[in-house]
């Protein structure tokens, strides 16, 4: 085979054989694809039926899937549910056969804060698992995709891009009042927040009055009303009033043009879309209302409402 290339202004020829080294190193690899799996909270019976669902089989300890594809979990496995440990364990199988990644979540974080400062949790079935999950990173920011527990906050996570959960000086910094790394941890794991007015009482969905409210982060909230800015719905819900612009000072809008971003921790109504521009939120509020999550990501740059999917089902 004859290839003509230019160099410079001067055209030459290069030959190439089909079985060339040159030719096999251009061939591209096929894109691993994935299933993100919002937060499971200690469900296992429910995340097991959630991956036969994808299409994963059970192999000994841990689940395969035929197509080579691959689970992301989004953070919060752990706490509230009935087996926690169970979780854990399946997990772990799951993650060091190379089937799953995990992106840390706010309860995770919490119980390594423990685990450092205290030597181990109060929970001893759980001590085993630290080291593990010490091992999971912050966030992922992967070629086609993102993954992060609560807010891709982009200052945030440039201050957190060397940071390691196995580091005890790190979580140790978590801590402090007034440190960057604390403020950096609470907003990507735990999320942006703004005051609610005091005169009307707002009420969450179980009734609960609430001082703040979480916020559709990745949105401009220009001219947007407490009934267009809050991402879980408070009650009442009013239109005439919006966030003051120091409340939302720390907000950076996710661009349209960036890559998919998937996240979970904020335990959504049914009536509330999980699809948003770029952004997925993938916590139905398993502990609520005993459904999980997921989403079958096929390359797509755009998330799309026909690929999310849920056991039990609507």
């Amino acid at each position: 085979m004859i290839i003509e290339i230019e160099l410079g202004v001067n055209p030459r020829k290069l030959e190439l054989s089909l079985t060339s080294p040159l030719i096999q190193d251009v061939s591209l690899k096929p894109k691993i694809l994935f299933d993100l799996i919002g937060d499971v909270h200690g469900h296992l019976d429910l995340l097991v039926e959630l991956l036969k669902k994808l299409g994963y089989s059970k192999k000994k300890n841990s689940f395969l899937h035929p197509e080579g594809r691959k689970v992301i979990f989004v953070g919060d496995l752990i706490n509230r549910g009935p087996d926690t440990e169970g979780v854990l364990h399946l997990v772990r199988e799951m993650n060091e056969q190379n089937q799953a990644l995990i992106s840390i979540g706010n309860h995770e974080f919490r119980a390594i804060q423990e685990t450092v400062r205290f030597g181990k949790l109060k929970n001893n079935q759980l001590n085993q698992f630290i080291p593990w999950i010490r091992s999971w990173p912050l966030f992922l920011d992967l070629e086609d995709l993102r993954v992060v527990h609560a807010v891709w906050h982009f200052s945030s996570i440039s201050k957190l891009k060397t940071a390691k959960l196995d580091d005890d000086s790190f979580i140790e910094s978590t801590w402090q009042k007034e440190s960057l790394s604390k403020k950096a941890v609470q907003i990507i794991l735990s999320g942006l927040k703004v005051r609610l007015p005091e005169e009307l009482e707002m009420r969450d969905r179980f009734g609960i009055i609430r001082e703040k409210g979480r916020i559709k982060w990745w949105t401009d909230p220009k001219n947007k009303p407490f009934s267009e800015y809050l991402l879980s719905p408070m009650y009442p819900s009013p239109n005439h009033l919006f966030p003051s612009t120091e409340e939302v000072k720390h907000v950076e809008p996710y661009p349209m043009n960036g890559k998919p971003v998937f996240f979970g921790h904020y335990c959504l109504p049914p009536e509330v879309p999980k699809i948003d521009g770029m952004a997925v939120c993938l916590d139905g509020c398993v502990t609520c209302d005993k459904k999980l999550w997921a989403y079958q990501w096929q390359g797509e740059n755009s998330p799309d409402p026909a690929h999310l999917i849920s056991f039990p089902a609507d």
